[in-house]
Order: C-alpha cells, then structure tokens, then sequence
C-alpha cells in the first residue's frame, strides 16, 4: 500500500500519464485529441491513487495500472485491441527504462536512497521530473517528424 501526497498526483502523475497516452498515440501514428488525452491521463493519475491504496503484494498496483491504460486507450482513445496493447507496451516500456535510468543516476549524483526520497514528498514529486521532460522531447521529436511504427493492426 502506497498512500501517494496529493501533490504528487497532480504535478507528477498526471503529467506523467499525459505522456503514457501521448507517447502511445505519437508511436502508433495517430491523431492526438488532446482534450481526450487530457481527460484520460486525469483519470488514470486519480485511479492509480486508489490501487495504490489496495493491499495488494508488490507488483500487483502496477499490473492494474498496466491494464487501466490499456482499457483507457480503447474506451476513451478508440484504439483497436492490438493496437491498444502495443502503445500500453511501449509507453509503459518507455516510461519504465526512462524512469529507471534518470532517477538511478540522480540518486547517485544526488547522493540519496530510495527511502529518504520518498520519505519528503517534494522531493518524491520533482525527483521524476527530468525523465519526464526527457520524455516530452523524444515525443515531441518523433510527433514533429512523423516517426512512428508501420502498425496498422
């Protein structure tokens, strides 16, 4: 059980989701609605709050979030099933490497442990942050160059 600081929703998850929904479209070639992307990464970043609440073992919050995002970007986005499958796979994929990577090299720069970052809620919100923009450039380089997958399906 996670109890997440509401700041964190708000200035790390919904961004974050932003860029789960984004990357997923821009990667498959699709037109991005950004009102429904929007309102889809509002729901995601609030959902995930609450299976982060469920006393589930590890890994099982993630495995749910996994399956909201597919379910998100069928319902609300309008994609296929593979189609869905494959942009959940990536952005989460993506997101995963990015997030490790960037916040494992910043603890060691910074010199801090997993325990004291999210013991400070500010910290916890802003230590994700570079990922994230490094994030939004990959998105907005492939979106503003028309790179994407040949995937129809």
């Amino acid at each position: 059980m996670d109890k997440m600081p509401l700041i964190s929703i708000l200035l790390y998850s919904v961004p974050e989701a932003f860029l789960i929904f984004t990357f997923g479209m821009v990667i498959l070639g699709r037109k991005l609605p950004l009102v429904r992307i929007l309102t889809v990464a509002l729901v995601a970043a609030f959902s995930s709050y609450f299976i982060r609440l469920l006393p589930f073992p590890f890994g099982i919050h993630a495995l749910l979030g996994t399956i909201l995002v597919f379910l998100l970007f069928i319902k609300i986005l309008g994609l296929k099933v593979k189609q869905a499958l494959l942009a959940t796979l990536i952005s989460m994929g993506f997101l995963l490497i990015l997030e490790n990577t960037v916040v494992y090299l910043l603890e060691i720069v910074l010199d801090l442990t997993i325990k004291e970052i999210w013991q400070r809620p500010l910290l916890r919100t802003f230590i994700g942050w570079p990922d994230l923009l490094i994030w939004a450039f990959i998105t907005l380089i492939l979106y503003k160059k028309k790179i994407h997958l040949p995937f129809r399906g």
